[in-house]
């Protein structure tokens, strides 16, 4: 079985965490699976939009405890130590090798993100969440801090404080809440979620992929920097678009009043 798959809807990839009898536990395996798709989809070119969804009842629970405990059982400290370093750098690359991927990346989470799986739905660009979606830390419950991204992208979401105040209070935090704080970015309804979460990815996919790119990391690196620089960082960026296809296309469409049909 596939731990994670990937299937193609025009141009949307599908990416569906595939190991529901785990919880979608990520274990150093299924990260290298997760790896994997993800390089291949940034190696075709083609992906306009990502879609990371996940098969069964949860989202993922987060980092593999029963391999952590296997491993453990085996009273080697260093050997244990090792399989750790090698489980949470191999989750890394693979959430490095999804943020490589130069399309737009939505999370459908329709049940629970708990630990590295909330991490890796706030490591997307947008998460649409049905009403039973729920976000859990996770981290502090078995002594263990973040991983995955999650102490850079929660802060940048709710603020230093609140994250250092979610993160403490280790508790579920339901869709309308999650929602309130900017987790979520949509809420749909839970009785179709899976093709409403494509309609809205595909509307995505229509964008101007390189316009959205450049969005997006504008936004990454605007932390810590002067006024100054980031102006300078935005005449360089709509300076390089605006002579692409697809800023010529949008004037077109403008002056034409018609859509616009981007295929850069």
């Amino acid at each position: 079985m596939n731990l994670v798959k990937l299937d193609w809807h025009d141009a949307v990839a599908i990416i569906s965490l595939n190991r529901p009898d785990a919880a979608n536990a990520i274990s150093i395996e299924f990260a290298e699976a997760l790896r994997g798709v993800a390089q291949e989809i940034a190696g075709e070119g083609r992906a306009r939009a990502v879609l990371l969804r996940a098969e069964g009842k949860m989202f993922s629970g987060g980092g593999d405890v029963g391999a952590m405990l296997t491993k453990k059982a085996e009273l080697d400290k260093d050997a244990y130590g090792a399989f750790f370093q090698s489980l949470v750098n191999g989750f890394h690359e693979a959430v490095r090798a999804l943020r490589a991927i130069e399309a737009p990346l939505i999370a459908a989470v329709n049940g629970t993100a708990a630990g590295g799986g909330m991490s890796l739905a706030l490591a997307c660009d947008l998460v649409l969440a049905s009403p039973k979606a729920k976000f859990v830390p996770a981290y502090p419950g078995i002594g263990l801090s973040t991983d995955g991204g999650m102490s850079w992208s929660l802060p940048r979401i709710v603020g230093p404080k609140k994250a250092m105040q979610l993160l403490i209070e280790n508790r579920p935090i339901g869709a309308d809440e999650a929602l309130q704080l900017g987790l979520v970015s949509n809420l749909l309804d839970e009785t179709d979620f899976d093709t409403a979460a494509l309609a809205r990815v595909e509307a995505i996919a229509r964008l101007p992929r390189k316009a959205i790119a450049g969005i997006r990391k504008l936004i990454e690196d605007s932390a810590g920097v002067s006024l100054e620089r980031q102006l300078e960082m935005e005449l360089m960026t709509i300076g390089r678009l605006a002579t692409a296809p697809d800023a010529l296309e949008g004037l077109d469409a403008f002056a034409a009043r018609r859509a616009p049909l981007f295929t850069d």
